[in-house]
């Protein structure tokens, strides 16, 4: 095409106009509970013939009785079954174009497959196999846990996870389920039994979720009902109440680490949990200090004074407690610039004046172009709907940010950081080379 005429029908000098986001809403799942107790959620969507399964089972780190137990017992359900090896078992789904994974969270451990419609048939009893009938086999399990062990190895040279685990020990307490820092000599200790064992006990159906997706039939419905539902009953596997110090002031630790080049920061505020009817409102505010590429840390530290490449806020909730946390890496002689300026960027928040209209704009559009992502497929649409059980998240919490993101405001958002950014309770992790 000619370059001229190109130049003549695009006016490169005038911004394309931004238009503000329509209407969103994010349709609700059907809950069928089946005979023994599991609970099955139903999603129907899409326009491709492709669905996925994704068994949701209890316990995850806060309940593993070893550091990474749970982690590596859920990895291993895709090395094989009693009746397919691991060998057979990953040739099966190649043959069918379908793909598996696992992940765990703080409570939960789940197995997820996504397969096309016609052979969703076929694999469903294998993902029941996958999930009742792990091999846990001397050789995968031996691998499975040499790889990870040489995974962490090589995590412990890191700032950034060495900060982490610093500040998880300051904030939550050494004997913290969630502070527990796993030694790669800890997990070559685990044997096949105490990985069977523990996974045997956390089958028990009144705590098994079933997240169906995609575009499903009646009779892709039906199979997964019947497949699963004689599952036999076992002792309740019960999720405790995680608890959480009380702090009233801060505290800060370093980790010398004398080869590295950059220094790793973490801080933390404790703030409030998910089921708090400021928790929304909260979340703006944490994503308007570091949420996303133009929040005021990221135009300050990085754009400004240049002192890292990255800075992120975000706001952890649990279902009683949450926390602020901002992680970022620099050099070692700005270390304790990042954090002044981090400080003043956060007490600079509760000040409704230093709002401009733009900036509320701007992050408004930004959280409702996220939610617009939750809705683009069945499976991320079900994704979110999965958190009133992997979060707490509470009913309607898609239409509360929504409306929290329409309404936001200088006033409200210097509101929240009045009531929360509470930097006398703040606590700072470090780790990289001392500054002499």
């Amino acid at each position: 095409m000619n370059p001229d005429i190109i130049s003549e029908t695009i006016d490169r000098t005038t911004a394309p106009i931004v238009h503000d986001m329509g209407p969103l809403s994010l349709p609700d799942d059907k809950i069928v509970t089946l005979q023994n107790g599991i609970s099955l959620h139903l999603l129907s969507g899409g326009d491709a013939e492709v669905s996925r399964i994704k068994i949701l089972l209890p316990g995850g780190i806060a309940e593993s009785p070893v550091p990474q137990l749970y982690q590596m017992a859920n990895s291993l359900l895709l090395e094989g079954t009693h009746t397919h090896p691991s060998d057979e078992l990953a040739d099966i789904l190649e043959y069918n174009g379908a793909w598996s994974g696992v992940d765990t969270s703080t409570h939960h451990s789940s197995l997820s497959l996504y397969c096309t419609n016609d052979t969703y048939h076929t694999l469903l009893p294998l993902v029941r196999e996958m999930v009742t009938s792990p091999a846990f086999e001397d050789e995968p399990v031996a691998n499975a846990l040499r790889a990870e062990a040489a995974r962490l190895d090589v995590e412990n040279h890191k700032v950034a996870y060495r900060a982490a685990c610093a500040i998880r020990t300051l904030v939550y307490g050494h004997n913290h389920p969630l502070s527990a820092v796993p030694r790669p000599e800890q997990l070559l200790d685990i044997t096949p039994s105490a990985l069977r064992e523990a996974h045997e006990k956390r089958l028990d159906p009144k705590g098994i979720h079933i997240y169906l997706s995609g575009r499903l039939s009646d009779s892709m419905i039906s199979d997964t009902e019947r497949m699963f539902s004689t599952i036999p009953a076992r002792e309740e596997f019960t999720l405790p109440r995680l608890q959480f110090p009380t702090h009233t002031e801060g505290g800060r630790v370093h980790v010398e680490m004398p080869d590295s080049l950059q220094s790793g920061v973490r801080l933390i505020i404790p703030a409030i949990g998910r089921i708090h009817p400021d928790y929304v409102p909260l979340r703006m505010a944490v994503i308007a200090l570091g949420g996303y590429f133009g929040s005021r840390l990221m135009l300050n530290i990085r754009e400004e004074k240049g002192l890292t490449y990255g800075i992120t806020a975000s706001l952890l909730g649990y279902k009683h407690s949450g926390f602020i946390s901002v992680s970022s890496q620099t050099d070692p002689s700005t270390v304790d610039m990042l954090i002044e300026e981090t400080v003043k960027e956060i007490e600079r928040m509760k000040n409704p004046a230093s709002y401009t209209p733009d900036e509320v704009t701007r992050l408004s559009r930004f959280v409702l172009s996220e939610l617009a992502g939750v809705l683009d497929t069945p499976f991320s649409r079900m994704d979110f709907l999965q958190t009133r059980i992997t979060a707490n998240a509470p009913a309607g919490y898609f239409a509360m940010q929504e409306q929290a993101a329409r309404s936001l405001s200088p006033e409200s958002l210097a509101e929240m950081a009045e009531k929360y950014f509470n930097t006398e309770c703040l606590f700072i992790a470090t780790a990289g080379k001392s500054q002499v």
